[in-house]
């Protein structure tokens, strides 16, 4: 077998046993960018989350960023209005509150720096995140889930993250595919910066045509102090470049 086709095979297998081993959650995205010479550039994109097991839909995102990129390091702001689902839920006193949307924003800055090794691409990112969750007002059933009661307030939350990822690309010769491997920590500023969670992800990226640019991925989230944030995500992005 060719070396530019293993590491799409390989991606590839690893994806199809998860997917047969447990209940998935899918992240889709597509994206539009622009580019301004060499170093300037602007992009947006809608994004599709499913709740665990394809059962539901967990968000949509809509996202606008502006970057500077030089030779070594790479400079980018942006932001993004969330609309989350959030599923049925029993409170403490046994009542239960229906599923119900609310919005969330989030504006970021980060700074990354690369390293080129040969055919490897080495990075390390640092990005700074502020999520503000809107206050909302939603209904709540008894036990039973026949009889209204008082409706239960959702408290607004802001949230504050440091994000750190470590990421290295393999260029293949030759080949439409990038391969790439990263790992990547959220720190809970509020908390102490105390670790919230870890992503694993190992994918691919495709350049289709000049404009057009393809990215799969499986990415494996485990959560720190709450196991509940644990995932298995299979992903598919699409990116135009004018």
């Amino acid at each position: 077998m060719r070396t530019k086709y293993i590491f799409p095979v390989l991606f590839a297998v690893v994806c199809l046993s998860v997917q047969t081993s447990h209940a998935q959650e899918l992240w889709t995205s597509a994206g539009i960018k622009k580019t301004f010479g060499k170093h300037w550039g602007v992009d947006s994109d809608v994004e599709y989350r499913t709740h665990d097991g394809l059962s539901s839909t967990e968000r949509w995102t809509f996202g606008v960023s502006g970057e500077y990129k030089h030779t070594y390091f790479k400079v980018d702001a942006g932001y993004k209005y969330i609309h989350g689902h959030t599923l049925k839920k029993t409170t403490q006193k046994g009542n239960i509150i229906p599923p119900y949307w609310i919005g969330r924003h989030r504006a970021f800055v980060s700074l990354a720096g690369k390293l080129k090794v040969g055919n490897f691409g080495l990075s390390l990112r640092e990005r700074y995140q502020f999520s503000h969750r809107d206050g909302k007002s939603v209904p709540k059933l008894n036990a039973a889930g026949t009889k209204p009661k008082p409706d239960e307030w959702i408290e607004t939350k802001n949230e504050h993250m440091l994000r750190s990822r470590l990421a290295c690309e393999y260029n293949i010769r030759k080949s439409r595919f990038t391969p790439f491997a990263t790992v990547e920590l959220y720190d809970n500023l509020g908390e102490g910066f105390a670790v919230e969670k870890l992503r694993y992800t190992l994918g691919t990226e495709c350049k289709i045509t000049r404009h057009n640019r393809a990215e799969l991925f499986y990415r494996y989230i485990q959560g720190v102090e709450n196991r509940a944030d644990n995932a298995h995500v299979i992903g598919v992005c699409y990116l135009f470049k004018l």
